[in-house]
């Protein structure tokens, strides 16, 4: 084996780590300047001092960093080592020999505890609860439901008079709540079942990580994806955890389908699929990253690929038609209904130029230097050998379909955490 300078393992692992350092370099410098520009410009440079409390939207934009942080010493003191074993754990699962139905038992039960944990320090079950208790949340609506066909049944009727949150996704998203409600009544029992719908993420990752990166893969991604300071502080502070699992589940079945030539994944990624439309509109960007996967294989297996779409399609329509003819919930008159709501409902005004790039900026600071650093060279070089079909470019097109919608501000690091 050649060694030296021309070109041996050891040379090109060395250059590699030299222009990976430098380029997390650079990503960490944007980072920190993008965030003290945006921090200062929504403190009008200087005019608003940092000892005025923040609005609670936006306020380093394009970042979220909030300037009231609350620490409950009590609950520090439990939390703090908790959350030190339970990190220990996960890199445990990774290393050791244990089968992989417990790995990832064990793993969704450290990533919930972990979520919980965390969002603790600022005062416990209190704290836990406080992300669900504003009257524009979910299960503020959830409250209102009652019978569940006829909700399904007039919703679109009732999205002026829903909550913000609940007024601008479609109805299953609410539907989560009424179901925590009756599982376990309360805010804690909804911030708590919140939490753990959010940490079956874990398994869409390893799914995912297994297909692109082998068994050893798939444990240090799924032990870097639980640890990742961003994920668990979404599982910890938003409602939106309970649904980025199905849609990232809705993704990897399809993908299954399209790669292994399979009818029965297939199908499960169109019923995911529909079941992703109904809890937010936002599981239409997972097509771009299935429409480039099924383009690279369009020239060697065609038929399949028609076959493969026809079906996805098929199952996706018959959920729906079978949806409305038991409930008769409309699908058009909701999207219309909630079109008209967002041109009147404050919060909902998109400045589109700003946030075409500044949902951008949000999923790499979301991904942090290294990682932003690695996505940006593993375009480069898909780029460079023209591989359009590779995942890194399927990643990116659904990146760029999710800044340039116009509907989101800020949004996509959390839709897209399944892909880190």
């Amino acid at each position: 084996m050649a060694s030296g300078l021309d070109g041996s393992p050891r040379t090109r692992a060395a250059a590699d780590g030299t222009g990976a350092g430098r380029a997390t370099a650079v990503a960490a410098a944007l980072t920190v300047a993008v965030g003290l520009y945006g921090t200062l410009y929504m403190r009008g440079w200087g005019r608003v001092p940092f000892t005025t409390a923040s609005v609670p939207w936006y306020h380093s934009w394009p970042y979220y960093v909030f300037w009231r942080p609350r620490l409950d010493l009590a609950w520090a003191a439990v939390a703090v080592p908790l959350v030190v074993l339970v990190a220990g754990g996960v890199v445990a699962l990774a290393r050791l020999p244990v089968p992989r139905p417990a790995r990832l038992a064990a793993g969704v039960g450290c990533a919930g505890v972990l979520a919980l944990a965390v969002a603790g320090l600022g005062g416990g079950v209190a704290a836990w609860r406080e992300p669900l208790a504003g009257s524009g949340e979910y299960p503020a609506a959830a409250r209102g439901v009652g019978s569940v066909v006829a909700f399904l049944d007039g919703f679109d009727q009732r999205v002026p008079s829903l909550p913000d949150f609940a007024a601008q996704h479609p109805p299953f998203a609410t539907l989560f709540y009424v179901l925590a409600e009756r599982l376990w009544p309360g805010l804690t029992g909804a911030a708590v079942l919140t939490v753990l719908a959010g940490s079956l993420g874990l398994l869409v990752v390893a799914g995912l990580a297994a297909d692109e990166l082998g068994e050893a893969g798939e444990r240090w991604a799924a032990a870097c994806w639980s640890l990742a300071p961003a994920v668990v502080l979404y599982l910890a502070t938003s409602a939106d955890a309970m649904w980025a699992p199905v849609v990232a589940g809705g993704l990897l079945a399809a993908h299954r389908g399209l790669v292994r030539r399979s009818w029965a994944w297939t199908a499960a990624g169109g019923a995911l699929l529909w079941l992703a439309s109904m809890l937010t509109f936002a599981a239409v960007l997972v097509l771009p990253f299935l429409a480039v996967r099924a383009l690279a294989r369009w020239r060697e297996d065609r038929g399949w690929v028609l076959r493969w779409a026809a079906g996805t399609t098929v199952v996706v329509l018959a959920l729906a038609g079978l949806l409305a003819a038991t409930t008769g919930y409309d699908v058009l008159a909701t999207v219309a209904a909630i079109k008209r709501f967002w041109s009147v409902a404050p919060g909902t005004s998109r400045a589109y130029l700003p946030w075409t790039y500044g949902n951008l900026v949000a999923f790499t600071a979301m991904l942090g230097a290294p990682l932003a650093a690695g996505l940006v060279a593993g375009v480069w070089e898909a780029v460079r050998r023209r591989a359009w079909g590779s995942f890194e470019v399927a990643t990116l097109a659904s990146l760029l379909a999710g800044a340039l919608w116009g509907h989101t501000k800020g949004e996509v690091e959390r839709m897209w955490q399944f892909l880190v």
